[in-house]
């Protein structure tokens, strides 16, 4: 087994057992341009006993994608094409015809490929900067267009050929289920027997590239599970003082304890977002009858978030929801000197869960009441 071969099954092996992350699945699809780097090729034809090294300029290489992500791995099917101009020849064996040296040569190598790729992330996250490593493998039609030395053409001729490739890209989303994405590609095409012109030629590219993604067909959020209502406060007993024979006074009833204060109320959020939504909005103002019912002196509000994005990330987002929790209460007629806000990242969660996992319960303010 050659070294090239231990590459492909070392990347094939570590992509079906690296571990599936629990993330949001959705279609994707978008295009990627880059630079092809087309090393020298050895074409050997039999008819004249001639060997040659043929050396090509580096190219545009571009093309379309379209696949599905399922958790931390990427599966798709990707079209690309290449255009590489012949540069020179490097007479490697002349057999019968005449060349010598290293020459100019004339024409282009065009390369249209389709493969079908997995990819599976190695690090990061799917709402920050996350490695993906890839392995894929299809067809690439391989044509050799006027390739022309010394005023002899060599070759005139095209053949589909069994292809594989390794690749490595960092992405990150952005905006509107966009995503971009940079990396580096191997495509390696086995070695092409051309009967009809009587040689063989030996071809392979080392690539850059960029991509933009559009992302659609994401599975829909779950609904939000209803929030508890605050108990209802109880109301004080009357004490029936029974009438005595005598007419003595009646005592006066022992002063009623106030009513406990209500549990703390719960405002959820949705994913990465800090807005109010309309089930937080009249959890909110519940919130705000209750202060002014059970009479508090002080509400504690505590911003939180979920183990999805980086530790920082979290803690900034869990203060914005806290302020913007402060904001509607006071909306609502508490007085601002009586809100006194926390914020604790992803450092308490409601639910206990791995890094990078989302949970709706873990996005939360709380809301309590002290006397």
């Amino acid at each position: 087994m050659n070294k090239f071969s231990l590459l492909i099954l070392s990347a094939t092996s570590a992509l079906i057992a690296a571990p599936t992350a629990i993330a949001e699945d959705h279609f994707y699809g978008g295009f990627e341009f880059g630079l092809s780097h087309a090393p020298g090729s050895k074409l050997n034809r039999a008819a004249d006993n001639l060997r040659l090294d043929v050396k090509k300029e580096t190219s545009p290489v571009g093309g379309l994608y379209f696949g599905k992500k399922v958790g931390s791995r990427r599966f798709e099917i990707e079209y690309l094409l290449r255009r590489n101009n012949f540069k020179s020849v490097d007479v490697l064996r002349s057999g019968t015809s005449g060349l010598t040296g290293n020459l100019s040569a004339d024409g282009v190598q065009k390369k249209d490929s389709l493969m079908v790729n997995g990819w599976q992330r190695l690090a990061g996250s799917d709402i920050d900067w996350s490695l993906l490593a890839g392995v894929g493998v299809g067809m690439t039609n391989v044509a050799i267009s006027d390739l022309t030395t010394n005023g002899t053409r060599i070759a005139n001729t095209s053949k589909w050929v069994p292809s594989v490739q390794v690749m490595a890209q960092v992405v990150k989303p952005f905006g509107q289920g966009l995503e971009a994405g940079i990396g580096y590609r191997y495509l390696h095409n086995f070695k092409e027997e051309f009967s009809s012109s009587a040689f063989d030629y030996k071809s392979f590219q080392h690539e850059i590239f960029a991509r933009l993604s559009w992302r659609f067909g994401a599975d829909a959020p779950k609904a939000a599970a209803p929030e508890p209502m605050p108990a209802p406060a109880q109301k004080p007993v009357a004490v029936q003082v029974a009438p005595k024979p005598t007419p003595a006074p009646v005592p006066a009833p022992k002063p009623v304890a106030p009513a406990p204060l209500p549990a703390p109320f719960i405002v959820y959020f949705d994913f990465d977002k800090d807005a109010i939504t309309g089930t937080a909005a009249k959890t909110i103002a519940d919130a705000a009858k209750a202060y002014h019912s059970f009479k508090a002196i002080e509400i504690v509000a505590t911003g939180h978030a979920d183990r999805a994005g980086s530790v920082r990330y979290n803690e900034v987002l869990s203060e914005k929801r806290v302020e913007a929790v402060k904001a509607a209460l006071v909306a609502e007629g508490v007085p601002a000197n009586k809100i006194n806000n926390k914020h604790e990242g992803e450092s308490n969660p409601s639910i206990s869960t791995d890094d990078g996992v989302r949970e709706h319960k873990n996005r939360r303010v709380e809301i309590k009441f002290i006397r």
